[in-house]
Formats: structure tokens, C-alpha cells, sequence
């Protein structure tokens, strides 16, 4: 039986500088797949930060026109509550003045209207997503957590005057006031409360009352009215305003990121 023998193979062994080229290729190689693959997820995260800025933008933007027109409602509000509160302590209860009812209709009926409810759907998808890291300038994210608080604060308070119109306000209204007005004001419905009281010169073809006269109070009335003026101003102060400069710094931080147009 044959035995074959194989041949020994001898290798000559490389220069080390093979070995270092060989190993430097293979590190460069592997390095720039690295910086590839994190330019290309930077790239995507820059398009999506984009995309959700945008989307932030317009939503805070539309809560800053919002807030305006509540703002125009509670100081129209402030006027007619202090209308109403002077003319309770003074004047005729029996000939009610044209502007009585009005102002009473702006004083208690028009509540939750003036109320400003924000809104942070974005906001929210951001924080609960993780997706607030695509957002790396400095100023943007200090922009966003003060967003955040001032939010917070505005619903809290929100809470406190809707619970101060529930337990004094709205049971005052049940009591005294005349809702055959509100018929004709809002020409039986047609009008929203909001519409009816942009009627300027407006004159009741008939007359009205205060109901149950003999448990209206000047002082109580004047009183209450008073101590919601001061609930109302304290809200667009102390609450309402810290939001809008929120807002708007939140608006510039996002123009100066992205470079938004203004609307």
C-alpha cells in the first residue's frame, strides 16, 4: 500500500509592516461604516427634529391667537363686571337700565368661554415618544420645559376658577337671573352667548326682572361680582401672561432653530 507524503508548505512570514497595513485597512474600514451609519441616522433624526418642530410650531401658534382672543374676552369681562357691581350698589333694581342685562349676561353666563384650555397634543407625543432628544439646541429645550410649566400652571388654575364658578357664580345665575332674556338676546338659539353680546345698542322689547328680588342682596352681589373681577384678573396676571411670554420665547426658539417664517 502506498503512502503518499504531502509536501510541506512553508509560508514565508510577512513583514510586520503588512501586518499593520492589513490591520489599519480593516480599522478604517470598520471606522468609516461607524461614521457612515451615525451620519445617516443624524441625517434622519435632523429630518424628523424638522418635521416635528414644524408641527410643534404650528400648534403653538394657534395657541398664541387663541390665548389673544381669550384675552380680549376677560378684559371685556373685567368691564362688565365692574359694571355690574356698581350699578348693583346704586342704582334702580326695579327700572332696570338697557345695559343690565347685557352685563349680567357678561358677568355670569359667559364663564367657560373665556377660559383658556391649551393645547400640547405635540408637546405630549414628544415626551412620551422620547423623541424631545431629536431637539438639541440649549435655548430650544429650555424654551420647551418652561412650555411645559407654564401649561401646567394655567390648567391648574383653570381647575381653581372653574370650581369658584361652579360652587358661587353659577348658583347666583340660577337664582336671579332672567332667562326669557337670553331667549330674546340669542334670538331663541340662533345666536351663540358669544354672538348675542356683539350686538351693539342692543334694546329688550320687553321687560325684565330680577327673579326672586326678595333674597337680592346689593352688598352680596356687589361683593361677589368683586371677588371674581379679582379671581379673573389674578388668572390672566399671574397665570395667563407667564404662558404667553412662554409661548413666544418657545415660537423664537423654534424660528431661530429651524428658521421658520413668521406666520
Amino acid at each position: 500500500m502506498e503512502v503518499h507524503h504531502h509536501p510541506q508548505l512553508h509560508h514565508e512570514k510577512k513583514p510586520w509592516k503588512e501586518y499593520f497595513l492589513e490591520f489599519l485597512m480593516i480599522f478604517l474600514a470598520v471606522t468609516m461604516g461607524f461614521f457612515a451609519e451615525t451620519m445617516r441616522e443624524n441625517i434622519s433624526e435632523g429630518g424628523k427634529a424638522k418635521e416635528l418642530a414644524k408641527s410643534l410650531y404650528q400648534e403653538v401658534y394657534a395657541d398664541s391667537v387663541n390665548m389673544h382672543n381669550k384675552i380680549l374676552l376677560r378684559e371685556e369681562k373685567d368691564r362688565q363686571l365692574n359694571y355690574f357691581k356698581r350699578y348693583v350698589l346704586d342704582s334702580s333694581l326695579t327700572q332696570l337700565s338697557d345695559k343690565f342685562y347685557p352685563s349680567f349676561t357678561w358677568s355670569y353666563v359667559l364663564t367657560t368661554t373665556i377660559i383658556f384650555e391649551p393645547n400640547d397634543g405635540i408637546l405630549t407625543q414628544l415626551r412620551n415618544s422620547g423623541t424631545l432628544r431629536y431637539f438639541k439646541g440649549i435655548e430650544l429645550q429650555i424654551a420647551i420645559s418652561r412650555m411645559n410649566v407654564a401649561i401646567l400652571n394655567v390648567r391648574n388654575r383653570n381647575t381653581q376658577e372653574y370650581a369658584f364658578v361652579e360652587e358661587f357664580t353659577r348658583p347666583f345665575l340660577l337664582k336671579h337671573y332672567d332667562f326669557t332674556f337670553q331667549d330674546e338676546y340669542t334670538q331663541d338659539g340662533k345666536l351663540s352667548t358669544v354672538q348675542a353680546i356683539k350686538q351693539v345698542n342692543f334694546h329688550s322689547k320687553m321687560p325684565h326682572q330680577i327673579r326672586n328680588m326678595d333674597a337680592f342682596k346689593r352688598d352680596d352681589a356687589a361683593s361677589l361680582a368683586a371677588y371674581y373681577l379679582l379671581i379673573i384678573r389674578a388668572t390672566r396676571q399671574i397665570f395667563y401672561q407667564p404662558y404667553i411670554d412662554a409661548n413666544h420665547q418657545l415660537l423664537l426658539a423654534l424660528r431661530k432653530e429651524y428658521h421658520f417664517d413668521r406666520e
